[in-house]
C-alpha cells in the first residue's frame, strides 16, 4: 500500500502528473488518506487530470478527514467557504 504511495511520490518529483494521479488513484482506493488527499488536489487544480472537478476532489478530501488527515480538513472546510464542489 504505502509503494503506491511512494511510487506516486517518484512521479510528482519529475513532473509526471498523469502517472502521479495513477497512483495516487490506486492509493486512494486501498485507504491511504494521503494518496485521498493528494487526489483531491490533482482534481481540484486539474493537474495531471482532463479537467478540474471540484465534486470529485471534495469527495476525495471529506474522505481523507474522515480518516484523520487534518490538512484534508482543512482544504474540504475552504471548499465549503468558498463554494466549490456543490451548488451553495
Amino acid at each position: 500500500m504505502y509503494a503506491m504511495d511512494a511510487l506516486g511520490e517518484v512521479h510528482l518529483e519529475r513532473e509526471e502528473y498523469e502517472q502521479f494521479v495513477k497512483w495516487c488513484t490506486k492509493g486512494a482506493e486501498a485507504g491511504l488518506p494521503k494518496a485521498m488527499f493528494n487526489l483531491g488536489r490533482c482534481l481540484m487544480s486539474g493537474q495531471g487530470v482532463a479537467a478540474p472537478d471540484f465534486p470529485a476532489a471534495a469527495d476525495c478530501y471529506r474522505r481523507a478527514a474522515d480518516a484523520g488527515h487534518g490538512e484534508a480538513a482543512y482544504y474540504l472546510s475552504s471548499m465549503y467557504t468558498i463554494g466549490r464542489g456543490w451548488a451553495r
